[in-house]
C-alpha cells in the first residue's frame, strides 16, 4: 500500500507529467465534444518540412483528435533494470525495489499528413541519470509500440527508433470501462481494460527515449484535452495471451493491481523531432 501523499504524486506522473489548463472546467463552453479541434493548442507553432529518405514530412506532427486509456502496474525494479538499453536509464521507483510498467493505448482519429490509426505502448517510467549527484532527465522508455498502418509504422522507426510494428488493436466500450485487444501474428499480445474516470481539461507534456543509431533520443510530447486520472487501486487490468511479447511481459513480473489509470476521450498533441541525443 502507499503509504504517504508523496507515494501517490510519485505514481500520478508516472505516465504523465501535466498540469492544469487556465479555463474553468465548470464552464460548458470549455468542454469539447469528441472529433472536435482546440485550434489555439497548435496556434503559433512552427511547422517545418524534413525530407525524411525521400518523403516530405511537417514537424512538429499534429493530432488533431484522439482518445487514450493507460494504466500503470508494479513490476520488480530488477526485472525493469534488465530490459533497458544503459545502465544510465534507471527505473523509476514508485515503492523500494518496485518500479512501474505504463500500458497506454490510443486512436488517433485525425493527424496532420497521416490517414487515423491505433497505438499500443509498453513503456518503463524511467531516469537518465550519469551520476549520482547529478538530477536525472525523466521519460518514458518505449519497450513496444505497435500500431495499425505501414505509414505510421516506418515513420516511427525511420525517424525516431520507436520500436512499431504491424498489429490489430481493436477498442470496446463495456460499461464503464474501455477495452483494448492487441493481437499479431494470429495470436494475443494483450488485451488492456480501464475504468473511465471522470475527465476534465488539462495540459500535459511527457518525453520518450528509444534508441537509434547507437544513441538514445529523448523527445518531447505535448497533449492536451479531456483526462480523467485516478490513483485508486485496482481500476485496470491487462489479461496476457501467448504471443512472444506476452512472453516478455510475463518475465517483468508485472502485479495484476494497477496504482493509476487514466482515461482520455478526446486530445489533442504534438509529436516533436527528437530533442536530445544522449550517450547510451
Amino acid at each position: 500500500m502507499f503509504r504517504s501523499q508523496l507515494d501517490k504524486r510519485r505514481t500520478a506522473n508516472l505516465l504523465l507529467s501535466h498540469k492544469k489548463l487556465d479555463y474553468d472546467s465548470s464552464n460548458p463552453s470549455c468542454l469539447r465534444k469528441e472529433g472536435a479541434t482546440d485550434k489555439a493548442f497548435f496556434t503559433g507553432v512552427k511547422v517545418e518540412e524534413i525530407e525524411v529518405s525521400g518523403v516530405r514530412v511537417r514537424f512538429p506532427i499534429r493530432y488533431f483528435d484522439s482518445s487514450m486509456i493507460a494504466a500503470s502496474f508494479p513490476a520488480p525494479a530488477a526485472k525493469v533494470q534488465e530490459v533497458l538499453p544503459s545502465d544510465k536509464l534507471k527505473p523509476v521507483q514508485v515503492m523500494p525495489c518496485t518500479a512501474a510498467v505504463a500500458l497506454a493505448a490510443m486512436e488517433y482519429r485525425h493527424i496532420d499528413g497521416l490517414a487515423p490509426y491505433n497505438e499500443f505502448g509498453v513503456m518503463l517510467p524511467v531516469v537518465y541519470q550519469t551520476a549520482d549527484n547529478i538530477p536525472g532527465l525523466p521519460g518514458l522508455y518505449v519497450l513496444h509500440l505497435p500500431v495499425t498502418t505501414e505509414e505510421a509504422r516506418w515513420g516511427g522507426v525511420e525517424i525516431y527508433g520507436y520500436p512499431k510494428f504491424i498489429a490489430e488493436i481493436s477498442f470496446e466500450d463495456a460499461g464503464e470501462m474501455r477495452r483494448c485487444r492487441i493481437r499479431a501474428e494470429g495470436k494475443d499480445i494483450i488485451t488492456l481494460e480501464v475504468k473511465k474516470p471522470v475527465s476534465q481539461p488539462q495540459s500535459w507534456e511527457l518525453y520518450t527515449y528509444t534508441v537509434k543509431d547507437g544513441q538514445l533520443l529523448r523527445t518531447l510530447i505535448q497533449q492536451q484535452g479531456q483526462i480523467g486520472t485516478s490513483d485508486v487501486r485496482g481500476g485496470a487490468s491487462y489479461t496476457l495471451g501467448d504471443h512472444t511479447i506476452a512472453e516478455e511481459l510475463r518475465a517483468l513480473g508485472m502485479d495484476k493491481t494497477s496504482v493509476l489509470h487514466q482515461y482520455a476521450p478526446q486530445s489533442q498533441s504534438m509529436l516533436h523531432l527528437p530533442g536530445e541525443r544522449l550517450p547510451l
